[in-house]
C-alpha cells in the first residue's frame, strides 16, 4: 500500500517530536540558564524559542494567524517540567489538526508576513527548524558536560 504524501510528513514529524521530547526529559535542570558565552540565549530560551516558533509554523500550516505559545511566567523562571507538558500539549494538538489535512493541501499557498510558501514548503519549515535546534541544543549540552568535567578537576 502507497502511503500518501500527507502521511509521509505526519510521520516525520511525530518521529521529531518524539527525539525532542525525548532529548528534553535527559537534559539536566543545571543547564537550563547556562549560556554558551556571554551574547548568546539561555538553554531555557532557546527551548521555549523552539516551541513557540513551532506553534507559529503549525498555525501558519492550518491558516491559523495566531503568533504561537508564549509561556506566561518569566523566562528564568520556567522549569524543565512546565517545558515539557508545554510541548507534550502543543505537539499533541498540533499533530491531531495536521490529520485533518490532505493531499491537496500541500500546493495551497500560506502566507506569515513576508513569506509566502505552500503547505509542503512549510511542513519542511517545521520540520527543518525543530531539527536544527535540536542539533545546536545537542551541541550545547556537549560543551556544557566538558565545562561541568572540567570544573571538578
Amino acid at each position: 500500500m502507497n502511503q500518501t504524501k500527507i502521511n509521509f510528513y505526519l510521520e516525520i514529524i511525530r518521529k521529531s517530536h518524539d527525539a525532542f521530547k525525548e532529548f528534553l526529559v535527559h537534559l539536566p535542570e543545571g543547564i537550563l540558564n547556562w549560556e554558551l558565552h556571554e551574547f548568546a540565549n539561555t538553554v531555557n530560551w532557546m527551548v521555549q524559542h523552539i516551541i513557540h516558533d513551532q506553534m507559529w509554523i503549525a498555525n501558519v500550516i492550518l491558516n491559523n494567524q495566531n503568533e504561537g505559545k508564549h509561556f506566561k511566567k518569566e523566562s528564568k523562571d520556567i522549569t524543565l517540567e512546565d517545558m515539557l507538558e508545554t510541548y507534550d500539549n502543543l505537539t499533541s494538538k498540533t499533530e491531531s489538526m495536521f490529520q485533518r489535512l490532505k493531499d491537496e493541501h500541500l500546493t495551497e499557498s500560506r502566507s506569515y508576513k513576508d513569506y509566502l510558501m505552500s503547505v509542503e514548503e512549510w511542513f519542511f519549515e517545521y520540520i527543518h527548524h525543530l531539527n536544527q535546534h535540536a542539533g545546536e541544543l545537542a551541541l550545547y549540552l556537549t560543551i556544557w558536560k566538558r565545562e561541568q568535567r572540567s570544573s571538578k578537576n
